[in-house]
């Protein structure tokens, strides 16, 4: 990560901002890798690190890693810091706030505020601005907090929403309750829509947001995230933040995209990834591992014991219930309804997914499946990409879910993104994000496939789920796009 640090510093000493733009570079805005001076020198950069009068929970505020508010980050993880565009962990320092880790709990209604807040930057001349982090942010299943992600041009005189991750318990308790704490979100996350300003999920892997048109080309922008009644809301990591006036990688045409709502193409393939000696194994399907005898899909309840649905939507179906999140059915358990291991934000829609299954570990080898797009011709192209939404649910740390790539027709592939290699937490609730992968490997070549390949380790157990939804892969011809060699 340092050297494309020293690259920006060594061409801006050179040339300005607007040259860069013509040499083919992004206008960037700001930037940090947390890397000088810990906290205090993130502080003397110009960051603001806010709690309000409200707040209760002692050592819950924002510091820059290898600091860390209460106690030692080893004790809940064997790596420290968040994913970058590739899924491998950042290195040096990166903000953390860790709430979980502080004593005390401030629940709904105590109105407390946890913040950092960037310093000033310009966006002038910019027609659009985007801002990127590598990012890890996880959501309490059964917490109680909103965790948010604003923007200011007026000095914070007024501070836009751009993303809310809200708790599920947030939603139980203002059903119970008559509405507490809505206000603050303007209405709950959609299920199904794929949205990706409101989420039920954390995030995992590199952010990319859209600003909002208020703070693009003004002279006095700042951003701010944190949480509003955190209530142990586990933690907010971010590093390698970049403000600039470029998109995520993205090519120029359009090569194939796949929404599934008409199940898994027949030209896609879906095969094994371990072999078993019994042959068994879970393929990717387009909806949860399906109970023929209850019509229902499965997961797996520890305090039952036995499978229970998985897809909240098909069971509210199952139940000739309508499932609304604002108005939750009061015979319907909407606290069991809402429990965020199990919330799919894709949830009503069609989707790829693959489920953990109940199949025994045999000879130590475990269940898993490959998902292969058709074999693509990119060979009039200098830059090839893929996007897709996912969302997943990690048992445990020996699971793999991964995303390949093959320049010569499935003979061998080369690795893109890998979660469960940085930060994470387990059998919480999901990571649900937009992902933007360069593949450099695929341009010029003839003969390329895209693998989802998921591996579970923890059989019988069924808790980890991979749903992807929306790919797309995109190209570029001519001369290949050089903005993202900085990040």
């Amino acid at each position: 990560m340092k050297n494309k640090f020293f690259f920006i510093f060594a061409v801006a000493s050179v040339i300005s901002l607007s040259l860069m733009v013509n040499a083919g570079y992004a206008q960037v805005f700001f930037e940090d890798d947390f890397n000088d001076g810990g906290t205090a020198g993130a502080v003397e950069r110009g960051w603001e690190f806010i709690e309000n009068e409200f707040v209760t929970e002692v050592g819950s505020f924002f510091v820059i890693a290898p600091e860390w508010p209460v106690r030692e980050p080893s004790s809940d993880t064997g790596i420290l810091n968040p994913p970058t565009a590739d899924g491998t962990a950042s290195d040096g320092g990166f903000l953390i706030a860790d709430s979980d880790a502080g004593d005390g709990s401030d629940d709904i209604g105590s109105q407390s505020d946890i913040y950092a807040i960037s310093p000033v930057f310009s966006t002038e001349g910019a027609s659009e601005v985007w801002f990127h982090a590598d990012t890890e942010i996880e959501i309490n299943n059964n917490g109680e907090c909103v965790m948010e992600f604003m923007v200011t041009a007026d000095g914070g005189e007024t501070w836009i929403p751009v993303f809310q991750g809200i708790e599920p318990e947030r939603v139980i308790d203002s059903f119970n309750g008559g509405g507490v704490g809505r206000d603050r979100t303007d209405g709950w996350p959609v299920l199904g829509s794929a949205s990706h300003t409101k989420s039920f999920g954390g995030i995992h892997g590199r952010w990319h947001l859209q600003l909002p048109d208020e703070v693009v080309n003004k002279p006095e922008v700042r951003f701010r995230i944190g949480y509003y009644e955190p209530a142990d809301a586990w933690w907010i990591t971010m590093d390698n933040v970049v403000v600039d006036a470029s998109p995520p990688p993205m090519g120029s045409e359009v090569i194939l995209t796949e929404d599934f709502e008409n199940g898994i193409p027949e030209t896609w393939s879906n095969t094994t990834a371990k072999e078993t000696p019994t042959g068994e194994d879970q393929l990717w399907d387009t909806k949860p591992i399906w109970d023929e005898d209850f019509d229902e899909p499965y997961k797996f309840s520890e305090s039952m014991g036995l499978a229970v649905n998985i897809d909240i939507v098909r069971q509210a179906e199952s139940f000739d219930l309508v499932l609304d999140l604002d108005n939750p059915d009061e015979y319907f358990n909407p606290k069991g309804v809402l429990d965020g291991r199990w919330v799919l934000m894709l949830a009503g829609q069609g989707y790829a997914m693959w489920q953990e299954g109940d199949l025994d570990q045999l000879n130590g080898v475990s269940e898993g499946a490959n998902l292969d797009t058709p074999v693509l011709d990119c060979s009039n192209y200098t830059g090839v990409y893929l996007a897709f939404d996912s969302e997943l649910l990690v048992g445990n740390s020996s699971a793999r879910y991964e995303v390949y790539v093959s320049a010569d027709g499935g003979a061998s592939f080369d690795r893109l993104f890998t979660y469960t290699e940085a930060l994470m937490n387990y059998e919480e609730a999901p990571y649900f994000d937009r992902h933007y992968l360069e593949a450099p490997q695929a341009a010029g070549q003839s003969e390329v496939i895209f693998r989802f390949q998921a591996i579970g380790e923890d059989p019988g157990e069924m808790e980890g789920f991979w749903v992807i939804d929306n790919v797309s892969i995109t190209a570029d011809s001519g001369t290949p796009v050089t903005d993202w060699v900085l990040y």
